[in-house]
């Protein structure tokens, strides 16, 4: 078949798919790319950009994890043929008249319900593993934007393969209005090769499996076929030199206990390359200013210098931050990593190791899905460096007698679901646009409705009239607490919600029932990380630390209760979360200048979540003094205090960007963590939230 397009591009021969899907943006049409992990679907995002750029407009860059947005953020301020880069992610805001913009994807959807005009001159729009649509918390956002983005923005969808991606397609182009030029790639650019491993059977492929199963039924009551041990799978792998190996986890708790104890163990790193580690480290040290020492840095780098590691979730963005950089140089060689690691990072391994083959769905624990585990395997393989990637999944006794491997490692991707709902600021938005049933027109061109109306006409009727109802009733609420009135009227409550999409009932009742009044900035902090804040069960803190606002507490649970009891009465099931104080010990007494590694007192949480609730904390101080502004002079000034308070040590996401430039290590006697005011030398007034606590 007679491909068009480009055959090269910054450097690159452009593989079949790529050039297809090149061609179609030169024609301006929308293209669709799903492709598996590796395959080269961001050189097509970077065509796009190329082609914008051309045209003097701007090109959108929009990734479902604020960590992927810095990573591309990095990797386009890079690139010399990009003339200015702006990131946009809620924790940060830089250049944002960039001619690129990296933002997540609420980012733009907030933007164009707040302002739609500041997009006038953007002319496409990438979309990052467009699949998270189907995530069911967050996955509304990217339909939502999808929707509402003007019809004039190209839209590069990238994804993984779907099951449905013809389904998917005609819906966007359907809702676009504009031609959709479906690339799909199946081919992996370093094929996969599967294993499974039993300590009782050794590494065998999944042809194996049948005959595997018939030994181990003789063997069900054996408890010696019940034991757990992959230390012989590593020691062969090791051996084999089938290193680096991304080994995955679903505990963030096991991530950590299995590299310790591994690191403990075995020594992967040579004298050559344990030179190399002391010389990155130091420079990252020099970079970043933190003290190894003592504490969790000390700890992580005898760990890692053996070439052992984790990374997830929970730990401190500069932890994560100097994983990264050593597994991307090929200095650590084993890491034990939860499955975020695989989402849009591009650092592949030779190996992959599955700890397990299934995980918790948010309900309970089942097998998991095949797109998830296609994604996750989708790291082994380096291109230019592996003839194939290396995938193992180490199998339990029930595993190996129950476990759907064929459908889990060869099966049909699962679709892409839609979990379309609109949430209360958006039907505020749509409510002064056009009236309520303009609601209504919203959802029958949503992919929720298009995938009814591909079942049945019954099903298409009966979702609508649900929709139709529950929309009515959503309506409803809004009306009675004051937020809209008429057929198009948006009263203040209304509009002051369109600034805080997530929490936009809960903060607007906060304000407006005086809840923020002559509040200190340290309790404000821990008010707002108490309505964000969704805690885990095995939360600890220490309740005396709320003392000094246990009143404001008291209040704000009172307003939101209220909320919610308005919500019920309209007939509607309480979607409303009330405050959750658990991380609020720690935000408060964190802005109130104790040192960062003071809060194991306050807080069980790990240090990665309480920064990132301490960052979303320090995004809707933002948004609340964006709100007040002139019209609340001594609210806005405790805002500004407080974000003030809060916004410094690991906090500050600027560092981790690299934008402070390189900062001399603190003394052994100083904390890292301890806030740049504390050493200014200039003489000014002291703030509330910076006296001393002992």
């Amino acid at each position: 078949m007679m491909v068009n397009g480009p055959t090269m591009f910054k450097g690159f021969t452009l593989s079949t798919f790529q050039r297809e899907a090149a061609a179609a943006l030169d024609t301006d049409h929308n293209v669709l790319v799903a492709a598996p992990t590796g395959a080269g679907k961001t050189l097509v995002a970077e065509y796009a950009i190329h082609l914008t750029q051309k045209k003097g407009m701007r090109a959108l860059y929009t990734a479902p994890i604020k960590a992927l947005s810095n990573q591309k953020f990095r990797d386009f301020s890079a690139d010399p043929e990009i003339a200015s880069v702006g990131l946009s992610t809620g924790d940060i805001t830089l250049n944002s008249s960039g001619r690129v913009l990296v933002m997540t994807t609420e980012i733009l959807r907030n933007t164009l319900v707040e302002d739609a005009g500041q997009l006038s001159d953007v002319g496409v729009v990438v979309f990052d593993e467009v699949h998270f649509m189907d995530d069911p918390d967050r996955g509304s956002v990217w339909e939502e934007t999808l929707m509402f983005l003007p019809k004039n923005v190209i839209v590069v969808a990238l994804s993984a393969t779907i099951d449905n991606l013809g389904q998917f397609a005609a819906w966007l182009e359907r809702v676009r209005e504009r031609p959709v030029t479906v690339v799909e790639e199946t081919k992996r650019p370093v094929p996969l090769k599967h294993f499974l491993y039993h300590p009782k059977a050794g590494i065998f492929p999944p042809s194996r499996l049948k005959p595997v199963r018939a030994r181990f039924k003789e063997h069900k009551k054996d408890r010696e076929y019940k034991v757990r041990d992959d230390g012989p799978l590593l020691d062969e792998l090791i051996k084999d030199k089938r290193l680096p190996i991304l080994y995955f986890c679903f505990s963030r708790r096991l991530c950590e206990s299995k590299a310790r104890k591994v690191s403990r163990s075995r020594h992967l790193t040579s004298s050559e390359e344990m030179t190399k580690f002391a010389v990155q480290w130091e420079a990252g040290r020099m970079e970043f200013g933190f003290d190894d020492t003592r504490g969790p840095m000390a700890s992580l780098r005898g760990m890692l210098e053996r070439g052992v590691g984790f990374h997830h979730a929970g730990m401190l963005p500069l932890q994560k931050e100097m994983v990264e950089r050593l597994f991307a140089t090929g200095l650590v060689k084993l890491l034990y990593t939860t499955e975020t690691f695989a989402l849009g990072i591009n650092m592949p391994a030779r190996a992959v190791i599955f700890d397990s083959l299934s995980k918790f769905d948010g309900i309970d624990f089942d097998y998991m899905r095949t797109r998830d585990y296609m994604q996750m395997a989708g790291r082994a393989g380096r291109l230019g460096m592996d003839d194939e990637g290396l995938v193992y999944s180490v199998l339990e006794m029930d595993d190996v007698m129950d476990a759907p491997i064929h459908r889990i490692q060869a099966g049909r991707v699962e679709p892409i679901t839609s979990r379309f709902h609109l949430d209360y600021a958006t039907l505020v938005h749509l409510h002064g646009l056009a009236g309520r049933d303009y609601a209504a027109q919203v959802w029958e061109n949503s992919f929720a409705a298009f995938q009814a109306r591909e079942h049945s006409t019954k099903r298409e009727e009966h979702n609508r009239q649900q929709m139709r109802a529950i929309l009515a009733k959503r309506f409803l609420f809004l009306e009675e607490m004051g937020y809209i009135r008429g057929d198009k009227e948006i009263l203040a409550r209304g509009r002051t919600c369109l600034h805080l999409f997530g929490y936009e009932i809960q903060l607007t009742e906060l304000l407006y029932e005086g809840v923020f009044e002559d509040i200190e900035p340290a309790a404000l902090c821990g008010l707002i990380a108490g309505v964000i804040h969704e805690g885990r069960r095995r939360d600890e803190y220490w309740a005396n630390a709320l003392r000094p606002m246990r009143g404001t507490l008291r209040h704000a649970k009172r307003v939101i209760d209220f909320a919610i009891q308005r919500e019920v009465d309209a007939g509607l099931a309480a979607s409303i979360k009330q405050i959750d104080e658990a991380m609020s010990p720690a935000i408060y007494e964190y802005a109130q200048g104790r040192p960062f590694e003071e809060l194991e007192r306050f807080t069980n949480a790990a240090p990665g979540d309480f920064v990132r609730v301490a960052r979303m904390t320090v995004q809707y101080l933002r948004h609340l003094q964006k709100i007040v502004g002139d019209s609340h002079p001594q609210l806005a000034q405790i805002t500004t205090t407080a974000i003030e308070c809060l916004y410094r040590g690991p906090i500050d996401v600027r560092a981790e960007l690299g934008l402070d430039g390189p900062k001399p290590p603190p003394r052994q006697e100083e904390s890292a963590a301890v806030p740049e005011e504390t050493a200014a030398p200039e003489r000014r007034p002291r703030r509330r939230c910076e006296k001393r606590r002992d």
